[in-house]
């Protein structure tokens, strides 16, 4: 049986991620099995930051880590059965927001990448949903009670950061802003393509 692809989504709070990846999962499920997941995950230390405590910025960190250990198993579990993963925030959500919350703390993103290095799956393919925050914001609107990391300025370093990471690591970039079907259009293309390779 041919592994499947792991894919992941990075992006600011309202970039259209998850819906991005609900749109696309309907469009490649008739060529392929897919896996939706996404971080914090499912799992019992996922279940806890999903709770929004209000937790010191290296304590929560730690725990992005620790659920990221857990959920890479699963992900690799999916991968054998041959599914395709299609996942909402990996680890550079961590190097992108946890090293803006760490600033003026013993930490920075080199040091989040030597933390996470250990327990985790390079993704075949990460794209970069990019959005201004400003207009990423106004989307998050009537979605309910907003999360700490949903201010403006927060999100613009973070925004920067994503940008740098990106960079650095070969991730596709696509404007978040276009119109929905035109960013589907893009990122279904993209994942075909890796999976001819």
């Amino acid at each position: 049986m041919r592994r499947g692809l792991f894919v992941v989504f990075e992006g600011i709070d309202g970039s259209g991620k998850s819906s991005c990846m609900r749109s696309l999962a309907e469009s490649l499920s008739s060529d392929m099995p897919i896996q939706l997941t996404a971080e914090p995950s499912e799992g019992p230390i996922g279940a806890m930051l999903r709770q929004d405590h209000d937790l010191p910025p290296m304590a929560e960190t730690l725990l992005f880590v620790a659920d990221r250990a857990h959920h890479t198993a699963c992900i690799q579990d999916w991968l054998q059965e041959g599914r395709t993963v299609l996942c909402d925030r990996y680890y550079a959500s961590t190097l992108a927001y946890q090293s803006c919350s760490l600033e003026g703390h013993a930490g920075d993103r080199e040091w989040l990448w030597e933390l996470n290095r250990p327990v985790v799956l390079e993704p075949d393919l990460t794209i970069l949903m990019d959005i201004d925050p400003e207009a990423g914001l106004k989307r998050t609107i009537g979605r309910g009670e907003s999360s700490k990391f949903e201010k403006l300025d927060f999100l613009s370093r973070v925004r920067q950061r994503y940008l740098e990471i990106a960079q650095e690591r070969g991730f596709m970039i696509i404007d978040a802003s276009a119109e929905p079907a035109v960013v589907r259009a893009k990122a279904e293309a993209a994942i075909r393509d890796r999976m001819e390779v």
